[in-house]
Parts: structure tokens; sequence; C-alpha cells
């Protein structure tokens, strides 16, 4: 695999989902309004977007899209998307053994540092500690208003609303730094973030893993955790027979 031939690839969901819930998978299907994907070189970012969400067919496209990329040596890189982003188009585009394959053998940032730490580490935490701009915060509606504190759970009710530029301006700085973020992580051979207390964390990446080689990153002591997270929550939705010998 080629780590410095990366694509970031993010998608925002079209469903509602009410304030605090603990887990949105009990809300499925959630459906997509817009995914976008960022390829190292490129300062254009492409986009797929549906109203009121994209239908089965566009999502295929993107599946196919994505395998494409493959094909040509590109590594697909994600922040928790082996347990979200490609659950969800494995759903809408019902094309699941694609989808699987695509998850196990892409690069989530997320599930290396939650296999290696034992713990869970929000894009914007490892945006801060490694000197990124971080996501976006303000956007602009269609009103020519400034919406503050932006973050991905209002993009559902936004876009409803056809706040669409808005939503994709969002959705395209997470793509753009997330993959930023790849390719500092490979400059510098470690991945850093902040703490909850503010404290810089750092943690040596030799090189980018895949979800499956995930899984041989031995497990980290989490016996300080109340709820320590299980790797099996990130490839729950995968049936069983496809992730034997994992």
């Amino acid at each position: 695999m080629d780590n410095s031939k990366l694509i970031a690839f993010d998608i925002e969901i079209a469903k509602e989902i009410p304030a605090y819930a603990p887990d949105w998978q009990r809300y499925e299907p959630l459906g997509i309004s817009c995914l976008a994907v960022a390829e190292a070189g490129e300062e254009q970012v492409h986009f797929w977007q549906g109203v009121p969400q994209m239908n089965v067919e566009a999502c295929r496209e993107v599946v196919g899209r994505l395998q494409d990329y493959v094909k040509q040596g590109y590594s697909i890189v994600t922040w928790n998307g082996c347990k979200f982003d490609f659950n969800v188009l494995a759903q809408e585009s019902g094309l699941i053994d694609e989808c699987i394959q695509l998850a196990l053998d892409h690069i989530d940032l997320m599930m290396m540092v939650t296999f290696t730490k034992g713990h869970y580490l929000s894009l914007q935490a490892a945006l801060n500690g490694s000197g990124l701009g971080g996501k976006l915060k303000n956007v602009i509606l269609s009103d020519g208003t400034v919406l503050k504190n932006m973050d991905g759970a209002k993009a559902p009710g936004m876009w409803a609303k056809g706040e669409y530029e808005a939503v994709m301006a969002y959705l395209k700085e997470d793509v753009v730094q997330l993959l930023a973020l790849a390719e500092m992580t490979i400059r510098n051979k470690s991945l850093h973030w902040l703490s909850r207390s503010g404290n810089r964390q750092k943690m040596p990446v030799y090189r980018l893993l895949t979800a499956r080689e995930c899984f041989k990153i031995p497990e980290p002591d989490v016996s300080w955790q109340r709820n320590p997270p299980l790797r099996s929550d990130f490839i729950s939705w995968i049936p069983q027979e496809k992730i034997r010998g994992l």
C-alpha cells in the first residue's frame, strides 16, 4: 500500500437524530445527504449530493468510484469510517460486500488510535494537537447570516431546510483537514492530539494501517475505563462469516 497516495472520504447523514443520542445506529437507516472526497495533490474536492437525500444509484456510483481509486493505488482515509461511514454507505447502496471490502482495506485513523490507546478520540482533538485549522465552526446561511458552533449533528436539519452550501462547506473542511492530518502523520511518523485536560499527546505511527491490520495491534490496558471501546463494535454491521480470522 502506498501511504503517500491518499484520498480522504466523509459523509453527512440525512436523518435528524435527537440531541445527545448515544447511539445513532438505533435510528437507521440514516440516509446520506452528501459526501465528499479530497484527493492528495488536488485542490478540488469532489462532492456527491441528493435532495432530500442521495438515492441508491448515486450511492452505488460512489462505491464504484471508491473502488476505482483503490485500483489506481490510492488508500482511502476516514475518521471512524469503518464503524460509521462505510456502514451507512453499505445500507444506502445495497452493495454490502463491496463496502465491507472497502471498509476493511481502508485506513481509519480513529480506529488506529482506539485500538492502540484504548479510548475514542475526536477528529477535532487530533486536528488541534497537530496544529491544523480544525473543523469549520462558522458557516454562512443562505440569508447571509452566520451560524456559529457548527457541528455534524446540525447538518441533517440544515440540509432539510435547504442550506446545502453551508453543509457542504462544513463537509469540505472536514475532508481537507482529514487529508492534511493523514499526510502530517506520515511525515512526522506520529499522530498528535490534545487530551480533554489540554495536554498534548502523541502516538508513534510508523505507517498507516488498514482497518484489517488494526486487529493485529496488541490490546492495551483499559482497566481504568468504566466502559472501554469494544473492538467488535467497529465491525458489528459486518456478518460474522466475512470477518473470520480478524
